[in-house]
Parts: C-alpha cells; sequence; structure tokens
C-alpha cells in the first residue's frame, strides 16, 4: 500500500515539470496525453495541484498553468545560485548609471512575470513589485521577450486570448502586435510609451541562454517626462552592454 502514495507524488512532479516547459499552459488532453495517464487520473492530480495553490487554470481556455506559488519556490532556489547574484549585481550597476527603475522579467503564459526589480532612489518611482504580472503586449518587457518568437509561434501563443487594452495607447489587436515585433526585432529593444500605465514609459531587451530562448528580459522603466529621446538612446547603449554581460553567463549555464 505505502507504493501509492509514492506513485502519486511522482506523478504530481513529472506534471508539475511537465508545465515548468509548457509556459503556455496545456489542456487537460494534453497533460494526460503526456504523462500516459488516463484523462481521469490527470483530471485529479491537476485538481490537486490546483488545490494546493502550485498550479491554476485559466477560467477562459480551461488551461493548466503553473501558479505564482511555483515562481516563490523557484525564487527560493534561484536565488541560491551565483547566476541570479551576478545579474542583480548588473541591474543595481545599471539602476545606478541611469537612476532609474531597473525590472527583470519571466513570460508566464501570455503574461510578463517580473521576479527581479532595482528600485530607482528618486522620489517618483515605480509603483511595480516582485511577483507583478502584466500582459505581455502592453509592455516592453513583454514585446522583448515575444520578439524572439516567430510570427506563428506568436499567432499561436494568442489563440483564444483576448488582448485587452489597458490604456487608450495601447496595441489591441494581432496585426499591430506584429508589426510592432518586427520593429522590436530590427531594432533591437522595445519600447513602450503609456501602453500600460500612464506617464510611464520603458525600454527593454532579451536575454537569451545558449539555445537562442529568451530566458529573461531586463528594462529601464521611467516617468514618461523624464524618457526624452536622449536618455531612450542612453539606456538602449547601457541595456545592450547589460545584455552582452548576462548572455555570456546565460550561454555557459
Amino acid at each position: 500500500m505505502a507504493e501509492i502514495p509514492n506513485r502519486t507524488q511522482q506523478r504530481s512532479m513529472e506534471m508539475l515539470e511537465l508545465l515548468s516547459r509548457k509556459s503556455e499552459g496545456l489542456f487537460l488532453h494534453e497533460l494526460a496525453k503526456e504523462l500516459a495517464l488516463p484523462r481521469s487520473t490527470a483530471h485529479n492530480l491537476a485538481q490537486s495541484l490546483v488545490q494546493l495553490g502550485y498550479v491554476y487554470q485559466r477560467p477562459e481556455t480551461g488551461k493548466y498553468l503553473l501558479s505564482l506559488k511555483m515562481f516563490e519556490v523557484g525564487a527560493c532556489a534561484i536565488h541560491s545560485m551565483n547566476v541570479v547574484e551576478y545579474i542583480r549585481s548588473l541591474m543595481l550597476a545599471l539602476r545606478d548609471q541611469v537612476n532609474e527603475t531597473v525590472h527583470l522579467s519571466v513570460r508566464s503564459g501570455t503574461d510578463v512575470l517580473y521576479v527581479d526589480k532595482m528600485d530607482s532612489l528618486r522620489s517618483v518611482r515605480m509603483s511595480s513589485y516582485v511577483g507583478w504580472r502584466a500582459p505581455l503586449h502592453c509592455t516592453a518587457l513583454g514585446k522583448a521577450l515575444l520578439s524572439t518568437m516567430d510570427d506563428a509561434q506568436v499567432r499561436a501563443l494568442y489563440a483564444g486570448v483576448e488582448m485587452i487594452r489597458a490604456t487608450p495607447h495601447s496595441i489591441a489587436d494581432m496585426g499591430a502586435l506584429l508589426d510592432r515585433l518586427a520593429e522590436t526585432r530590427r531594432q533591437g529593444y522595445a519600447l513602450e510609451r503609456e501602453e500600460y500605465n500612464a506617464n510611464v514609459s520603458c525600454v527593454a531587451v532579451p536575454l537569451r541562454n545558449g539555445a537562442g530562448e529568451a530566458v529573461y528580459a531586463i528594462s529601464v522603466s521611467a516617468p514618461l517626462v523624464r524618457m526624452d529621446s536622449g536618455f531612450i538612446a542612453k539606456c538602449v547603449e547601457l541595456l545592450r552592454e547589460t545584455q552582452a554581460k548576462i548572455e555570456v553567463v546565460l550561454k555557459n549555464t
């Protein structure tokens, strides 16, 4: 009898590991197929993980994705690694060079998830926080991450997903998003001006691993009044320098 709970635990871990590789999420039938489980067994495991808070199910699609709780558990492990401390040191140096807020993020489905932040020392600063989510299509960080995907992958990611308009400046249709991503690829950075928050601008670049996949994106955010063309050019230059240093590490880990 002792083997039964152990087998259940093993299958639960296998499901979590599978979902960790599928940031866009999976439907129940996909979970069952990938794990070679009966649909009823996959359903019971998935619902147990939902109840425990490690997985959440999108109500609009029914897809299962890793939850913020899994990020919190993972973050505890990640912060013990030297690579993250190195990235944080470069984020701090960048913050000190521009005296504005620096964010580090990952993609989680069609959201950008903020995993680290270095606050500006100025009195007016960003209200974001570690663990905060925002739509990919409304943010420079999100567009930097999306720019590493081809158009077909972007369309597939957004299949059945409504593109919300957070402000009057937000992109709200696929054609406009793909045009912006093409521009982002050409110039090598993403720019956002009041697309998610009024009076806020942001510039971001992706951070790729050895396989060319965007593991993170890093950005500089500031009030719109401080983000003029000269400051944007300075941020782009410093972000590219930081990008090059971080990618050397990511490509060798």
